[in-house]
Order: C-alpha cells, then structure tokens, then sequence
C-alpha cells in the first residue's frame, strides 16, 4: 500500500491558524466533512478524542498521527496536515508538532489500519519526508515529496 494513493491535493492541508489539540482535531474533522468523506463527523471527532484519551498520538520529532477506526467509513481515509507554526499535541520530546497524518479506518479493516500507521512511522523514521515538507512551497509539491519519499521505502 502506498500513502499517496490515499491523498491529493484535498487531503492537504497547510494551517495557518493556531489550534490546541481539540480544535486542531475538530478543524481536520472539519474538512474532511467538507469533502464529504465523513458520513458521521461527530462519531469521527469522539472517535480521535477518545483515542488520545489512551496517550498523545505525537509521536515525536514533530510528528503526530491521530487514528481512529469508524464504523461509519468503508474505506482507508488519510488527511495530512502541516502547520509551520506547530500545536502542543502532548508529545513525548515535548516538541511542537508540524506535521499530522490523521488516519480514519473502518473497524473491519484493522490489517490495513496498522499496515496504515508502519507505513508512516517508517516514512518519518526512515526518509527525509519531514524536512522536505517543512521547506515546502505549496500541496503540490508536499504530494510530490510524498510520492518521491515513499518510494524510498
């Protein structure tokens, strides 16, 4: 499976405003609601709360990946936000987090949610997807960084 299979230029966001954790979560919840990827909006937001309730999803080097599986989605839906500014996301290196790949999953697919959260632990871990996406100019070129990283792996 490949992440940018998942993502155009829709499911990147670039925020300019500063968020805490809820509204940064409600605001990406937000916009995929907007593109009508959502059947349940409210399930999906309690659904990521309820999961950082268990531990900050910021998985350190300025990174976070928020997840929830969902009763209400047939498919994989991946959203991949940057902030430049950061937001406190609780995470472990006490870092602001730039960079959020927020991932929804049906509950029936939990295989292809945990083959979901390697895929991008490894990118973060293993590319220079991070730095390339903090310098970049615009979605299309995150997309492409994406694409140009992932295939490293």
């Amino acid at each position: 499976m490949n992440l940018y299979e998942y993502l155009d230029d829709d499911l990147v966001c670039e925020l300019s405003n500063d968020f805490d954790k809820q509204s940064l979560l409600k605001n990406l919840v937000e916009v995929l609601k907007e593109k009508r990827l959502l059947q349940d909006p409210k399930e999906a937001y309690n659904a990521l709360l309820e999961r950082e309730k268990l531990g900050s999803t910021a998985v350190g080097e300025e990174v976070a990946i928020p997840h929830a599986k969902l009763k209400s989605v047939d498919d994989l839906i991946i959203l991949l936000a940057v902030s430049r500014n950061g937001v406190d996301f609780e995470s472990l290196d006490n870092q602001p987090v730039k960079i959020f790949f927020l991932v929804l999953a049906p509950v029936k697919k939990m295989n292809l949610h945990l083959k979901t959260l390697a895929r991008i632990s490894r990118l973060i871990k293993s590319t220079n997807f991070k730095e390339r996406v903090l310098k970049s100019q615009s979605k299309d070129e995150i997309l492409e960084i994406l694409k140009e990283e992932e295939s490293k792996l």
